[in-house]
């Protein structure tokens, strides 16, 4: 496969659903080149089908092989050049109280959440540092500065994943490379059609955001693209956070209904 040439290239992970669809389909909308990695060949094909098909290359991936990902990085780049822009979306949750995570729930939350960016950054860097303006950013979590019970193996591997943002971003910075993160709350996505299923829930969650609804992935694609883009070109090392203003504090009367508490 020949690199179609003045084309821009970006990569993103997690690309078959959610927030990486909609980054997949932000970037193609913006006539960029897409190499969208995922474990979901259904996914990925349903991608392909779309009016953007054309630019997108899908490359069925499973990120919790981890020494896989920097030869796939040095394929993809063979193939299709080097990345413009290069988004690290997949994540992964599992659900355990910390006195019954396993060694495997620890690795795989790590490996998915956390190592698999660094392999590909140690993969595509090298050519990123030919292209001007490269961009890299991390989809880390709200929860990697606000942690939920349950959730161990995620909240410390995402703000992993917010450490190393600061540090690649010292270090790349020299060649031009920035190096953001976004850091999502609760989003309206597939992963979590049962709760978003659930009335009493949603009614209960509403009230913890100032917006009073869920982020939408679209809305996240729009901030993603924003950290690649020019428009964001004297910001790196940051995280921004893109929660409906549940991080900035609570509006007590809406959960306590009391105006004075």
């Amino acid at each position: 496969m020949k690199p179609m040439r003045g084309t821009l290239l970006s990569v993103v992970t997690g690309a078959a659903s959610g927030i990486g669809r909609a980054t997949v389909l932000q970037f193609a909308r913006a006539g960029f080149r897409v190499a969208a990695l995922d474990r979901n060949h259904d996914g990925l094909q349903t991608l392909k089908r779309s009016r953007f098909g054309p630019q997108i290359s899908p490359y069925v991936t499973d990120l919790n092989d981890v020494p896989t990902l920097t030869p796939l990085a040095h394929q993809i780049v063979a193939e299709l050049g080097p990345p413009r822009a290069l988004v690290n979306n997949a994540g992964i949750c599992l659900y355990a109280d910390i006195t019954e995570t396993t060694d495997e729930q620890w690795a795989k939350s790590l490996n998915v959440n956390l190592l698999a960016a660094a392999a590909l950054i140690r993969g595509f860097v090298p050519a990123m540092k030919t292209v001007k303006c490269a961009a890299i950013v991390n989809v880390s979590s709200r929860n990697a500065l606000s942690s939920s019970p349950r959730a161990a193996t995620y909240d410390a591997a995402k703000a992993g994943l917010m450490a190393l943002t600061r540090t690649l971003a010292v270090e790349l910075g020299g060649f031009g490379i920035r190096v953001n993160a976004i850091l999502p709350g609760f989003i309206a996505t597939p992963i979590h059609k049962k709760l978003l299923s659930d009335r009493r829930f949603m009614k209960n969650y509403h009230r913890l955001i100032p917006l009073n609804r869920f982020g939408t992935a679209e809305e996240m694609a729009h901030v993603i693209f924003f950290l690649a883009s020019d428009q964001a070109g004297f910001i790196t090392g940051q995280g921004i956070v893109a929660d409906g203003g549940q991080m900035a504090g609570q509006n007590y009367t809406k959960i306590f209904g009391h105006k004075h508490v």
